[in-house]
């Protein structure tokens, strides 16, 4: 293995030569330039050189496999805007595969990183972790490269030395996948022949600012149209609505503009489904978010019967069935006939943030919006706590609380029912996060992971707060050692079952997830955390109370949760029906007409 720099000059002198940089600086210099702090990832054979490239300017994490590695990235990528895995290459890199199909559909700018046989490693021999097979007439060196751009995303082998005496532009090509996922807001995966790590490269004179890439902004030329006519319908309207979309999420700016033009003029907000969390429920314009017959009642009958223009702002450009209530119907704002659609397709969404500067300075009338919140039910402290009340018990207690929780929701029942919780906004800018596209069952304790790293880092009082059922749960709770060794704080909310209840329709053993046996107050015990079962709202509120005040190390409390229909929300009963439904049960077909006929 090639690790030594050439000290040879080339033609085009000594003193140019010199004055390079080994790929290994120019990763680290691009890494820095985009505010990243660390990455995680798995040590391999062929990430070695990569490790210690990085290891003295970069924390690097590791997890306790290549996909929660690789979950913990794009947790990283919500949180601070830009996240990073490194693997070695196919053996490590290949289990990723779940997280760059969620990085993809989430829209994450994720670096996914992998070592790779060094260049003059290549020939007629199979390498090991090359998929090929003993009885193969071909080497297939390129497995990943290609399984990952069949997933949609960008990925490319660093190039090294091609003309002796003259650098190679590798590290020019690093730059320009990192700022590809960074514009793009979508991942990247790169593979680096382990022997162009510590060789040199071309120079790069890196733009002052990451705001300051090229991002096509002259393409751009009718935003003075698009204004003229908003605010030609703003005039016409009695009560308008912007609708945010999911594309907003890492977009900090642009959130804070159209908030700023909510609060001038006094126009309600709402969110999409995939965009909770970016806004504050607490906000006296906010109506919360919105899917059709899954959204809350109160809400929606204000957005689908009062609400007569409505500005929607960086939805999906094509409709996603789980965000437009399961393509029921019943989402009147993606039919609304008065409307605007801003969906924003400049890098950056340079071209959105245009249009609201332009916005925020026009002369607009000031809308009466007069929304009465639906007061909270009364609860009963010796009344039983299980999803059906979940949220409203949660939500009375963050009505109280003077800190943040940010909510991280396990696919699952335990997804489904968190679109009732109220946020409140965060020290991070957001205050639910989860992969919404549900890419993955498995990934909150990771994502939380990335999570809890910056809250420990700024040194913020807000609580980090999973849920999950025990199926979730099971899939990734040897993450907790990481938890447990880096001292960072988590509350989880264990609704036990012990069975995959979301859509089940049999008694099939598949559906089995869990023992009665299983002692889960041992089990965080020994990553040396505290656990208590709580089976009453006011065992939970007290309980919970007293964890995220304290907010220290591991907690979790665990629900037994009975999945009968009195003890399950509206959203999980809802969604059970239209699962029904779809796969042609009786039963649930005529019971999901009725709730779409009411």
């Amino acid at each position: 293995m090639a690790t030594n720099i050439e000290t040879n000059s080339s033609d085009l002198g000594e003193e140019y030569y010199n004055s390079l940089p080994t790929l290994a600086d120019s990763m680290v210099a691009t890494l820095d330039f985009f505010n990243v702090k660390r990455m995680y990832g798995i040590g391999g054979d062929f990430a070695v050189n990569l490790i210690k490239a990085f290891e003295t300017n970069l924390k690097l994490l590791p997890s306790s496999n290549e996909m929660h590695a690789a979950f913990s990235a794009c947790g990283q990528a919500e949180v601070e805007g830009l996240g990073v895995c490194v693997t070695t290459y196919t053996v490590g890199s290949l289990p990723c595969s779940s997280a760059i199909a969620l990085a993809k559909s989430e829209n994450l700018p994720v670096i996914f990183i992998s070592g790779a046989p060094g260049e003059s490693e290549i020939g007629n021999v199979a390498i090991h972790h090359t998929v090929t097979s003993f009885s193969s007439w071909k080497i297939e060196y390129d497995a990943c490269l290609n399984s990952f751009k069949e997933l949609g995303i960008r990925s490319e082998r660093l190039q090294g030395e091609r003309t002796k005496g003259q650098p190679d532009v590798a590290g020019e090509q690093f730059f320009n996948l990192v700022a590809h996922a960074f514009t793009n807001n979508e991942p990247v995966f790169i593979e680096i022949p382990r022997d162009i790590v510590f060789k040199k490269t071309q120079a790069l004179k890196l733009p002052n600012s990451k705001y300051d890439l090229n991002t096509d902004l002259t393409c751009f030329a009718s935003g003075d149209i698009v204004v003229k006519s908003i605010l030609k319908k703003l005039e016409a309207s009695k009560k308008p609505l912007i609708y945010f979309g999911a594309a907003l999420k890492l977009n900090k700016k642009l959130i804070k503009l159209i908030t700023q033009f909510c609060e001038k003029n006094s126009i309600p907000f709402v969110s999409s489904w995939f965009g909770k969390g970016i806004l504050d429920d607490y906000h006296p314009l906010s109506l919360g978010s919105y899917n059709g017959v899954f959204s809350d009642l109160h809400h929606r009958k204000y957005i689908d019967n009062e609400a007569d223009y409505v500005i929607e702002v960086a939805t999906s450009i094509f409709q996603m069935d789980a965000n437009s209530a399961f393509d029921t119907g019943t989402h009147r704002l993606s039919s609304f006939p008065n409307k605007t659609l801003l969906k924003g397709t400049s890098k950056l969404q340079k071209d959105l943030i245009e249009i609201f500067e332009k916005l925020l300075i026009s002369d607009v009338k000031k809308f009466d919006f007069n929304f009465e919140s639906q007061k909270a039910p009364l609860l009963n402290s010796t009344d039983k706590f299980d999803f059906h009340n979940l949220t409203s018990v949660l939500n009375s207690i963050q009505d109280e609380s003077g800190k943040s929780f940010i909510y991280l929701p396990e696919v699952g029942n335990s997804y489904f029912a968190s679109y009732s919780l109220k946020i409140k906004q965060s020290s991070v800018g957001r205050g639910w996060i989860s992969n919404a596209w549900y890419g993955a069952m498995g990934t909150t304790l990771p994502y939380a992971r990335a999570l809890c790293e910056v809250l420990k880092e700024s040194k913020s009082n807000d609580a980090a707060v999973v849920i999950t059922g025990d199926g979730g749960f099971h899939f990734q709770l040897n993450e907790l050692i990481h938890f447990m060794k880096d001292k960072l704080n988590i509350t989880i909310v264990y609704m036990r079952n012990n069975i995959f209840h979301l859509g089940k329709n049999s008694n099939a053993e598949i559906y089995n997830c869990s023992s009665e046996d299983f002692d889960v107050q041992k089990l965080v015990s020994c990553y040396g955390g505290e656990a208590k079962k709580c089976s009453t709202i006011g065992e939970f509120t007290d309980y919970f109370l007293q964890c995220v005040n304290e907010n220290k190390g591991i907690k979790l409390i665990e629900v037994p949760a009975i999945p009968e229909s009195q003890y399950q929300c509206n959203e999980i009963k809802l969604l059970n029906t239209y699962i029904g439904f779809k796969n042609g049960i009786p039963e649930a077909e005529k019971a999901w007409g009725n709730i779409i006929n009411e």
